[in-house]
């Protein structure tokens, strides 16, 4: 039986497959290197608030403190970005998956995020799928806890999470009641390092987001948001 001809290869979205695998590569190493100085500095700036902090005026103690949050904050953003590489290079293992069960793990996940808080949960159907259960828990983790994250101002949280089939995908939401954002601003959301709010309202490094647009890139898939302020 003759087997039917292969489709010829694109070559532009090989050399876009090729661009990014180098950015990956190179986003991976310079994170790497940049743990070992981020350690060496915290560790020193710790020895000296130990050693010599009462000897200080409040002043210089305060600079030391400044140095010790920025390279602790700095250290999340470097892991993050290695984080970030590994999901290019991680190898899939596809599986059918019942998202609903998935669910249920990252609600166990997040009960520290939820504590003292007024939350109303609506979970709708969650259809299953075929993708890896590894990174579409991840990319899940992120979305429920963003929605966490940017609720907390409301007395009453509202976070929604829903899916259905339509046509040619399968289309999962999660929607909430918290301070929303400019949908002119829309496309940065999935941008690495990209934040729309003030450390106030967001205390992570910007990178859950492009986390799940990764994910979701590899399973031949998308993400997007839509919203408005408040």
């Amino acid at each position: 039986m003759k087997k039917p001809a292969s489709k010829p290869s694109d070559p532009l979205r090989e050399r876009l497959a090729g661009m990014q695998r180098e950015m990956d590569t190179f986003a991976y190493t310079i994170s790497h290197d940049l743990r070992a100085p981020l350690i060496h500095i915290g560790g020193f700036v710790d020895l000296l608030l130990e050693h010599t902090g009462p000897k200080l005026d409040e002043q210089s103690r305060h600079y030391l403190q400044r140095i010790a949050e920025s390279t602790y904050h700095m250290g999340r953003m470097v892991d993050d970005v290695l984080a970030l590489s590994r999901l290019s290079r991680a190898e899939m293992h596809l599986i059918r998956l019942e998202v609903k069960d998935l669910l249920k793990e990252v609600m166990n996940d997040v009960r520290a995020q939820t504590e003292n808080r007024r939350i109303q949960w609506e979970v709708g159907e969650l259809p299953a799928v075929t993708a890896d259960p590894t990174l579409l828990r991840l990319a899940l983790y992120n979305l429920v806890s963003n929605a966490i994250k940017f609720t907390k101002r409301r007395p009453e949280a509202v976070i929604s999470i829903s899916g259905e089939h339509a046509k040619a995908e399968t289309v999962f939401c999660v929607r909430d009641n918290g301070i929303g954002f400019d949908p002119k601003h829309q496309d940065r959301l999935f941008g690495v390092f990209q934040r729309l709010h003030s450390a106030a309202d967001s205390d992570g490094t910007g990178t859950g987001l492009a986390q799940v647009q990764r994910i979701l890139q590899r399973h031949g898939g998308r993400a997007w948001a839509e919203g408005a302020p408040d």
